[in-house]
């Protein structure tokens, strides 16, 4: 038995020996025809592609695409890589430098296999529903293969921070920063556009060719063949060669025939810039792992800025969609010939006024108004507003949409170039002066904190403007600058409040209230001995040009409202102001608040009529008659004139219209020759024919000649009636009453 079992079992084994060989060359068990390779073999057959298969096979990247991983493939044809060669004066691909034909060959391989659907269908937090209509779910951007290498700066460091320079003979160390992610390109489609309410014409803005409905592009390739299956992915053959798109840092540091944009960049490294390290990366690099000593690498932020030049992901992260973004950035930017025009011709010193010496002595506030609204934290499209806020709305910083040269679709923000440059208005406006000049650090910084630049700058009428300078300020204990935290620009004003005889924070309402009455609407002339000149903060000041004065309706003093009369001289402050033009005085201006009441109570013959007449009211201490919201000119007999004409005499209804007669509704008129010679209307409905001239108010009889003239004189004329501190009618004392 155990002969047979023995025999049994050798024959067992022979049979299954056999039985495998056969199986191991069974038909079921040999690879198919039909079944693709891998993703380079996949390429390599394509009758098409034979160019980019010799790309793959000269960067090696053909060993990695059959070898592991899962990819995407947009492979170029045949015709389109000899259009890059030729447009780029290439006789052949080996004449392309190799590291930059990895970058580019490396652009065209997305990570992850896509199919033409999925490129479409996906979105921030995973596959998007046919009925999802929320535009932030629909993802348009694919991470590539291709990564920049850590990239070093050169730093200076001072004024207790770090800053880049480019010159690195200029720095005293360099930091070496860590790239986080690889790049990434966008996909176009129509639910994108449609979701996001962008044209085809924001397409071809910025890649040049016509985008047809109905089809997917790859930035500015648009996709002919999808979904040719391999192993490890797909291959979508495209129309066009991509160029490695550049993030924000790398286009302003591009040089160009002709236009460079190195001017901006170096404001953005000089105050910008905010360095932490990055020790997990540090470690991880492989020197440490044997041993070596490493550099530090460090994280690059432009926390101010609405985002980071140089990092390419650019918004939420999906945790299930290899890190697929919907996020991208704006950025526009003046040539460096452009931009300097500004800095030596406004800006710096080198305009011929005390300017700021150079542009890295600019505090972080005036950098602030220059370099952030440069940068959107959304892509720049001719449909959006955010173009249309640019370069078509009127307002304080705007651009000429004609002055363009420059239109990319960048990495992580759309790019367009200029070549000219238009200021900000407060450096080109009246306030020019104040933010271009050291000198009046203290009022600019007031201005800001107070938010009246918009209302002063944007103002396109005639304006005179009366800054203080600090060294003014700095003895005045009515507006002294506080710093909270200097680093961060957070600071408040305190004045000392006299009759609590301690500081007090000063308030932004009575900040803006005290600025806006430094800036009158109109110029003067220098027609009249006085001139009176409209403020923006509803009072008026006085510019008497016997005297080379400027005051309030109060004289100015040592502080708001002090108790010490000073003189006011103005100093013109010359520039380039479009809007007016600026004087420096020393002292702030003055107002006086005096009722209706409170003046004509000085005619007490006029004042004892009005009340008889029932055109004032005791209860309410009120006239009856006046309305409010109107401005009026007041014209007060004396009490001489009145008791020559024996006006108690009249009844009730003829002295109600006799003392309206001499209230012109509508209009302020004072002895400066600004109002014009004509017809006005008294608030009794009767009409008086006033001319008007150089320190002389005149009313003409029937015949045109005149029976009442008022000269200009101090105390008598030109009172100022100030309701709720802005200033509603003024009053003029006549010797002899106006017949009506």
């Amino acid at each position: 038995m155990k002969f047979i079992r023995t025999i049994f079992l050798t024959g067992f084994f022979l049979l299954l020996i056999i039985g495998c060989e056969e199986y191991s060359t069974h038909e079921k068990y040999r690879r198919p025809d039909w079944l693709p390779g891998k993703l380079y073999t996949t390429v390599s057959v394509q009758e098409n592609l034979t160019l980019f298969d010799e790309c793959l096979r000269l960067t090696g990247l053909d060993t990695i695409l059959d070898v592991s991983g899962s990819w995407t493939v947009f492979a170029p044809t045949d015709e389109a890589m000899q259009h890059y060669l030729s447009e780029n004066q290439y006789a052949s691909l080996s004449d392309i430098p190799l590291d930059e034909l990895e970058v580019l060959t490396e652009f065209h391989i997305v990570q992850n296999p896509w199919t033409l659907e999925q490129l479409q269908n996906l979105g921030v937090n995973g596959w998007r529903t046919g009925d999802d209509e929320n535009r932030n779910s629909y993802a348009f951007k694919r991470q590539t293969i291709f990564k920049n290498p850590v990239d070093k700066y050169w730093i200076e460091r001072g004024r207790n921070r770090e800053m880049i320079v480019i010159d690195s003979t200029a720095s005293d160390d360099y930091k070496r920063v860590f790239v986080e992610s690889r790049k990434y390109v966008p996909v176009f489609y129509d639910g994108y556009l449609d979701i996001n309410g962008l044209t085809s014409e924001d397409y071809s803005y910025y890649f040049k060719r016509v985008f047809e409905r109905g089809n997917v592009y790859y930035a500015g390739a648009r996709i002919l063949q999808a979904d040719i299956f391999a192993e490890n992915g797909f291959v979508h053959i495209i129309d066009r060669v991509v160029n490695p798109m550049l993030n924000a840092k790398e286009l302003l540091e591009r040089e160009l025939p002709g236009e460079t944009y190195k001017l901006f960049l170096e404001l953005v490294y000089w105050y910008y810039p905010d360095f932490s390290p990055n020790m997990p990366a540090t470690n991880n690099q492989p020197s440490v792992r044997l041993g070596g000593v490493v550099d530090t690498l460090w994280d690059l932020n432009f926390s101010d800025l609405a985002f980071d030049l140089q990092k390419e992901r650019t918004g939420y992260e999906g945790p299930n969609t290899n890190e697929t973004l919907v996020i991208h950035n704006g950025l526009f930017v003046p040539t460096d010939d452009a931009f300097r025009e500004f800095i030596d011709g406004i800006l710096t010193d080198k305009s011929g006024y005390p300017h700021w010496s150079d542009y890295k002595s600019l505090p972080q506030d005036v950098v602030g108004i220059i370099i952030p609204p440069h940068f959107k934290s959304v892509p720049i499209y001719p449909s959006k507003n955010q173009y249309r806020e640019i370069f078509w709305e009127e307002g304080r910083f705007q651009q000429n949409e004609g002055d363009i040269i420059r239109r990319e679709f960048g990495s992580n923000c759309t790019f367009i170039g200029l070549n000219s440059y238009i200021p900000d208005r407060v450096f080109t406006s009246v306030t020019g002066p104040v933010f271009c000049r050291p000198a009046y650090s203290h009022f600019r910084l007031a201005m800001q904190y107070s938010g009246i630049v918009d209302a002063i700058a944007d103002n396109d009428g005639e304006l005179c403007f009366f800054p203080i300078p600090d060294g003014a300020l700095k003895t005045d204990t009515t507006m002294l600058l506080n710093w909270i935290d200097k680093d961060n620009n957070n600071y408040n004003f305190t004045e000392y409040n006299r009759d609590m005889q301690q500081m007090e924070v000063l308030g932004r309402g009575a900040i803006s209230s005290r600025i806006l009455n430094h800036v009158a609407t109109t110029l003067p002339n220098g027609s009249a001995n006085k001139e009176f000149l409209p403020t923006m903060g509803g009072n008026y000041i006085i510019w008497n040009n016997s005297e080379s004065t400027v005051r309030g309706s109060l004289p100015s003093t040592i502080g708001f409202n002090g108790e010490v009369v000073m003189i006011n001289n103005p100093v013109m402050l010359k520039g380039p102001h479009e809007n007016g033009e600026a004087y420096s005085v020393k002292y702030w201006f003055n107002f006086e608040n005096k009722s209706m009441q409170s003046i004509l109570w000085r005619y007490p013959e006029f004042f004892s009529l009005l009340s008889k007449a029932g055109l004032y009211d005791h209860g309410s201490h009120d006239f009856t008659f006046i309305d409010h919201n109107e401005n009026y000119t007041v014209f007060a007999p004396s009490d001489d004139a009145l008791e020559n004409y024996q006006a108690d005499t009249l009844n009730m209804e003829d002295l109600s219209g006799f003392l309206k007669h001499h209230f012109i509704k509508g209009a302020i008129i004072f002895t400066d020759n600004k109002q014009p010679s004509g017809n006005y209307e008294t608030a009794g409905g009767t009409i008086l024919n006033i001319r008007t001239g150089p320190d002389i108010i005149e009313v003409l009889d029937e015949n045109g000649d005149p029976y009442v003239s008022i000269q200009e004189q101090e105390n008598t004329t030109n009172i100022m009636v100030s309701e709720r501190s802005e200033v509603s009618s003024v009053v003029h004392e006549i010797d002899q009453v106006l017949i009506h």
